[in-house]
């Protein structure tokens, strides 16, 4: 489905209730975005400290020793790396 989505005079925009549900977005989350063939594409994102664990996770975590480094340094987290990884790995594809 499309929406047609107004921009404020500030650049600001608010996504319709739907694609926030739907991508369960929340108040606070972070959002990427990019320039592709002239369209906007945004993505659920990842607040500073997840995004350098996931983009380590991402490199090292095929070999065991980088899962292992992973798991020590979200031991005191409150993160499901497991679900974190597949969902890079999703927006790879």
């Amino acid at each position: 489905m499309n929406y047609n989505i107004k921009m404020t005079s500030k650049g600001q925009i608010t996504l319709p209730k739907e694609i926030r549900d739907q991508l369960m977005l929340k108040f606070g989350d972070h959002l990427q975005a990019h320039v592709k063939d002239g369209n906007i594409i945004l993505k659920p994102g990842h607040s500073n400290d997840n995004m350098l664990l996931m983009e380590y996770a991402e490199q090292y975590s095929t070999g065991k020793s980088g899962l292992k480094k992973v798991r020590a340094l979200t031991a005191d987290l409150r993160l499901n790396m497991t679900e974190q990884v597949r969902k890079a790995r999703d927006e790879e594809k």
